[in-house]
């Protein structure tokens, strides 16, 4: 196995050479292996394949560089999933630019529970953080991985809400797993890596390029029954994954927003453009994927929720204002007066909860 891995890996390492050709190199010759040690006269009578990518194969060049990163994964604790591998997601196997490589970090296997994407702008509303919160939610109380790709906005707003409700979400990257974009999602990734999976189809040391999201969008769709696009402007990634989504005959839907509201503006453009279903509950989407459902109540306050994780720390203080937003959202002034913390204390405080995920501030110094 190890060494079919290492000679596949070896050919999606050779620069020139796209899945499409190596596919059809693999498909000739027998395996990955037999690709190297075919003479060139045999593998130009190969379909597709023309001797501009014969000339490229240089073995020894290829297998090193192969290597080095077979050494990396193993350091780090990342799994190599083939296209010919079992748990290579089947969904994604279908589409005609899969990547022949994934690397994956966490113990998620995605052919084992549904798959459905949540996407949106990174600069989203307040409603919009809510609704992917909500929807999200609902897919984790179902067994269902939510999927997207870990950006800010509505991206990591859906992963926290899945790993509050203790369910399963996948973040598909557009770089090796040697890092995190953004920076300040490092901690979020490693509570994905424990609760779902970090995706991607870099090499370790490949570092977050512009052309690389594009190509991460397909990857998110690719491996989804479907995807939802809460909020989204005229351009964006968000609407990327959704013509992919399209693209690759899966279903696609976006919540309608108001009539001249920017990030609203690319949901009702897909609607209108009948690309993405109007979609209001989160239940709709899997009536139309004939996914059985459940309806969950649940009757713990969001106070309860996050007493019982177990990756935070409260301090009184921080138990106070907690107990205090529980019941709503309160401004900064009468936040200080309610809990008798003064305002020079009381800011501090506040901006280390927000970086621990457990308060957000709201337009006008409100918090929630």
């Amino acid at each position: 196995m190890q060494e079919h891995k290492l000679h596949l890996l070896a050919l999606s390492l050779t620069k020139g050479l796209g899945p499409v050709s190596v596919r059809n190199m693999i498909a000739f010759c027998g395996s990955a292996k037999a690709v190297f040690s075919t003479p060139r006269s045999k593998l130009l009578r190969a379909p597709g394949i023309g001797s501009h990518a014969i000339t490229l194969l240089k073995k020894e060049q290829s297998m090193q560089r192969a290597e080095e990163e077979w050494a990396f994964c193993e350091k780090a604790g990342i799994k190599i999933l083939t296209y010919l591998d079992p748990e290579y997601p089947k969904l994604l196997k279908s589409i005609y630019d899969a990547p022949l490589i994934l690397f994956q970090k966490g113990e998620l296997n995605l052919n084992a529970q549904e798959n459905l994407a949540i996407v949106g702008t990174r600069n989203a509303t307040d409603y919009g953080l809510e609704l992917a919160a909500e929807f999200a939610t609902f897919y984790a109380r179902q067994g269902i991985n939510v999927v997207s790709g870990l950006a800010f906005g509505i991206d990591v707003a859906a992963h926290k809400a899945v790993l509050q409700a203790g369910g399963k979400t996948t973040a598909v990257l557009a770089h090796g797993l040697h890092t995190i974009y953004p920076s300040l999602h490092i901690r979020k990734a490693k509570e994905i890596t424990e609760a779902g999976a970090l995706l991607t189809e870099y090499l370790g040391g490949t570092e977050p390029e512009a052309p690389f999201f594009p190509s991460r969008n397909r990857i998110v769709s690719g491996i989804s029954r479907a995807v939802l696009v809460v909020e989204a402007g005229r351009k964006g990634g968000a609407l990327i994954t959704a013509r992919s989504a399209f693209e690759q005959n899966r279903l696609v839907y976006a919540i309608p927003g108001r009539v001249g509201d920017a990030w609203s503006e690319g949901c009702n453009r897909l609607i209108r453009e009948n690309i993405a279903k109007l979609v209001s509950h989160p239940s709709e989407i899997l009536e139309d994927l004939d996914i059985q459902w459940q309806l969950h109540e649940d009757k713990s306050s969001q106070l309860e929720l996050l007493l019982k994780r177990t990756d935070i720390v409260l301090s009184p203080n921080e138990q106070k204002l907690l107990a205090l937003l529980d019941k709503e959202d309160l401004l900064l002034d009468k936040l200080s007066l309610l809990s008798g913390i003064p305002i020079p204390s009381l800011n501090p405080l506040l901006l280390n909860m927000e970086f621990k995920d457990l308060v957000r501030q709201l337009p006008g110094k409100k918090y929630r």
